[in-house]
């Protein structure tokens, strides 16, 4: 958008957003201040605010929900290409990349979360608790992605938190299953609540621990799922 080589308006505040968006006063999945308010604060009129906003939407970084406003898609360019990366990938490779991701993310939960971490976590356990009870697919697994999202958000690492929202945008099959859904409806209490008490105490050890036996149940439902049954 710069012309003659001189930086316009636009690209001005093209660079604020995206730089406010990694330095994390927008998380992954906030929803932006609406057009007034954000163009007061970047010191713009409509126009050029317009213009950032939707060359950002299509880089990735934004998407425009209609009637609900703009989310943060994604932390940055690396981000993006990580999700085009994992689109379509095997799900039994997803699970061997989460391995690496939510067992390590579950220790520094442990040992770092805060009170707003707990009640975030405490949130998705009870949503996903009431979708099972419910026999919600969709309600659950998406309970259940907020929950693994909550840990690593717990985990304070910015780095972290945005390859692992690139794969719960993208990779559908490494979730969730019925047969989870089924033993989240069937029990009091199971492995997520496990997991959310080890962070809650902070028992790093146990928290991988549940956190590696969590992903090794769902390899298993892979493994007992016809081949014919689509999604998860």
């Amino acid at each position: 958008m710069a012309v003659n080589g001189r930086r316009s308006v636009v690209d001005d505040a093209i660079d604020d957003i995206r730089l406010r968006i990694r330095q994390g006063e927008w998380g992954l999945g906030d929803r932006i201040p609406p057009e007034p308010e954000l163009g007061k604060a970047l010191g713009l009129s409509r126009a050029p605010l317009r213009e950032a906003l939707r060359a950002l939407v299509h880089a990735g970084l934004l998407v425009t929900r209609q009637g609900d406003g703009t989310f943060v898609a994604a932390v940055d360019e690396q981000e993006i290409a990580l999700r085009k990366g994992f689109q379509g990938a095997d799900p039994f490779e997803a699970i061997e990349v989460r391995r690496s991701l939510d067992v390590p993310a579950a220790a520094l939960a442990a040992q770092r979360r805060d009170q707003a971490d707990l009640d975030k976590l405490q949130d998705a356990l009870d949503r996903r608790r009431a979708a099972a009870e419910a026999n919600d697919d969709d309600g659950f697994r998406e309970a259940d992605i907020d929950f693994h999202r909550a840990v690593v958000e717990a985990a304070h690492n910015q780095l972290l938190a945005g390859i692992y929202g690139s794969l719960a945008a993208t990779i559908d099959g490494s979730w969730t299953s019925t047969a989870g859904l089924h033993r989240a409806a069937e029990s009091e209490h199971d492995s997520h609540d496990d997991l959310f008490e080890a962070i809650r105490d902070n028992a790093a050890q146990e928290a991988m621990l549940v956190a590696g036996a969590i992903l090794d149940n769902q390899a298993s439902d892979l493994e007992d799922k016809p081949a014919h049954s689509p999604g998860a």
